[in-house]
């Protein structure tokens, strides 16, 4: 990596169970809030609908790499506000 360049770190968070389509907005906004954070969410995989699912697959949250400690916390801290979630590749927030 040339020098100045920031190394940044994406990772894909999906909640399970899902959560509605409002929460993951609300969710995205919340997570931009924080320097530097920016967050994307993706469509649902499935061709089948439901009423009962989400129209939303997840979540691209990109940040970088040397993102302070404390905002790590933050991220970690909302994104647990909505439940339990895994992250594609694993990532370390502290």
């Amino acid at each position: 990596m040339p020098s100045g360049e920031l190394a940044i770190i994406r990772c894909k968070i999906i909640y399970n169970p899902d959560i509605a389509l409002a929460m993951y907005r609300e969710l995205a906004s919340h997570i931009e809030q924080i320097e530097d954070v920016k967050a994307e969410l993706f469509w649902q995989d499935s061709k089948e609908f439901s009423y009962l699912g989400s129209q939303i697959g997840g979540m691209w949250l990109t940040y970088p790499q040397a993102t302070s400690a404390q905002s790590q916390l933050l991220i970690n801290k909302i994104l647990n506000v909505y439940g339990a979630w895994i992250s594609e590749p694993d990532i370390l927030l502290v």
